[in-house]
């Protein structure tokens, strides 16, 4: 089914080494020439997925990863994201930095051959699949346990922990992903304070402003909340949001300093929730401001601390779900 593709002479090294360099951008402009309700992270991580297997086949002279990425990603999201178009518009933002990049060794004829099968690929039929139903009674059990614990160590906290889930599931939504991937966002949202349990409690209701050294012991939660989850076979899988939901988009976060594209989807997402609920819920140093404030400052940090797409869908959320009364705990 591949094997007519499968090897490009002479592939441009530094073609693989700009795209690589340029994934986040080349992602960006493939989704900015798509209607904006598509422009979602889900979109957005099939996009630079593409482009990673694009640069890779170049060194390779390999595209079979690539096509099967095409296929199984079209299967996966049948009737959740407009795959013909998007493949189509990344495929587009592609050939544009190769046509950038002087001397390269797809010649056209190759490109055009690898569009054929893409688009081939993309116009399969495809059945969309009801999403099995999990046994969720053991998973919401160790959650539940999980947030008991974090109850009993500060309430304070646990209720930020439970409006966060609430705010995940929505920003979730409006991103349109899966009913499955929701789910997992909420309660990655649910737990991601989880190894707070392990920060001293004085530090933790200082009815001031942190010191610096008070700050790196409170900035351990989010290495120890992943210790804990990680010896929970049940709930592993949500590690990724519980130890990087304080990451930042320029690389200044923690606890891995992590940068854009490497931040995984999950905690961008939590990371947005987290902030805004942090910045409209009550603190024991400050009560909460407006919810108008605290979207300007998401905007501010958008695509420095915050990842852009999820700060617009924040915005959209908030501004199009009006606020009931003391709902800047629990969403």
């Amino acid at each position: 089914m591949y094997q007519t593709l499968r090897s490009v002479p002479d592939a441009d090294i530094r073609l693989g080494a700009a795209l690589n360099a340029r994934i986040h951008d080349v992602a960006a402009s493939a989704l900015g020439a798509m209607a904006p309700r598509h422009r979602t992270v889900a979109a957005e991580i099939v996009a630079m997925r593409f482009i990673e297997r694009f640069a890779a086949s170049t060194w390779s002279e390999d595209w079979a990863p690539l096509l099967v990425f095409v296929d199984t990603s079209c299967r996966r999201y049948a009737g959740i994201l407009p795959m013909s178009e998007l493949i189509s518009v990344t495929l587009d933002a592609v050939c544009d930095l190769v046509g950038s990049v002087s001397n390269t060794g797809l010649a056209d004829a190759r490109l055009a051959r690898l569009r054929g099968e893409v688009e081939r690929l993309t116009a399969l039929p495809r059945l969309v699949r009801a999403i099995h139903r999990e046994a969720i009674d053991e998973v919401d059990v160790a959650l539940d346990d999980l947030i008991t614990r974090l109850d009993q160590s500060d309430e304070l906290t646990a209720e930020h922990s439970r409006a966060v889930a609430a705010w995940c599931a929505r920003l979730a939504e409006r991103l349109s992903l899966s009913k499955q991937d929701t789910i997992e966002i909420a309660r990655s949202g649910l737990i991601h304070d989880i190894g707070k349990i392990s920060t001293p409690l004085e530090i933790l209701n200082a009815p001031r402003r942190l010191t610096p050294d008070e700050f790196v012991v409170m900035r351990q939660h989010a290495a120890d909340g992943a210790e804990i989850v990680a010896a929970l076979p049940l709930v592993a899988h949500l590690l990724p949001a519980v130890r990087n939901h304080h990451e930042r988009m320029d690389g200044n976060g923690y606890p891995d300093g992590l940068a854009a594209r490497h931040i995984p989807s999950s905690a961008r997402i939590v990371c947005v929730a987290d902030a805004f609920n942090a910045m409209i819920g009550r603190r024991p140093y400050r009560s909460g401001i407006a919810p108008s404030e605290a979207l300007e400052r998401l905007v501010s940090g958008r695509g420095t601390q915050f990842d852009p797409i999820v700060v617009d869908a924040m915005i959209d959320v908030v501004t199009t779900t009006p606020l009931q009364r003391n709902e800047h705990t629990t969403p």
